[in-house]
Formats: C-alpha cells, structure tokens, sequence
C-alpha cells in the first residue's frame, strides 16, 4: 500500500456534493485495493456523517460561502485507515425522532473506532482497518 495515501475534499455543505464526494472517496478505496465489502461499509459511513453536515450543521440562512464540509481520508502507518468528515458549524445531540436519526449508530456500528470533536466545528474520525 502507497506510503502517502491521501485524499483530501472541500466543498460546499449542499446536497448535490455528498454524491461525488462518496464516488471520489470508493475510487480512492479502490485505488487502495480495499475489498469490495470494507469499501461499501466504509462510504456508507462516510455518507451518513456528510448527510449529517448538510441537514443540520449550519442554521437556515448561514452566509452559503461559509457553509462547507471536508472530507480527508488517510492510510496511517499501523495500516488503518483514519477518515475525517469535518464542517465548521454546531453540532447538536438530539433525541432521536421516530425513523430517523440514525446516523451515528450506523457509523458507530461499521467504524472500529469513531471519535466527535466540537471544539471548532464538528469533526467525526472514524477508523477502519484496511482489508485487502
């Protein structure tokens, strides 16, 4: 596995960008060698912790330039992969509403390990081992 395995993503914090950030994200896995099951774990997580972002990360009528998220998806050097998903708004804890809010059980669930910053915006770490 290359040493300098990265991926780095910036982009507006709307919607249309969580598709093409996930497609960008399995190119990389592939590129990665990653087996086929990690892969689809792995961007399910991802796209559940962007979704978050652009439901509730920024209120209504936030400056849209100011509004984004980052993805950054690293190898480390014990094999594992570290991914950040990261924005610059709140993060809320909310009780959960019927039929929804199961994201972060769902990357709680497919992450080995799953950390939450808030102190400047929120970053989620997930990290996976990588499987070839």
């Amino acid at each position: 596995m290359p040493r300098a395995s990265q991926l780095h993503l910036h982009c507006p914090a709307q919607s249309q960008y969580v598709a093409p950030v996930r497609h960008a994200l399995t190119a990389f896995l592939e590129a990665l060698e990653f087996e086929r099951q990690s892969l689809e774990d792995i961007t399910t997580a991802a796209g559940e912790a962007l979704a978050n972002i652009v439901e509730h990360a920024y209120v209504k009528g936030a400056c849209p330039a100011e509004c984004y998220f980052d993805l950054r998806a690293s190898v480390n050097r014990r094999g594992r992969l570290c991914l950040d998903v990261c924005d610059g708004g709140l993060f809320l804890e909310r009780a959960p509403l019927p039929g929804r809010g199961f994201g972060l059980r769902i990357i709680r669930a497919i992450a080995g390990e799953l950390t939450i910053d808030t102190s400047s915006g929120t970053r989620v770490r997930m990290t996976f081992d990588c499987k070839k």
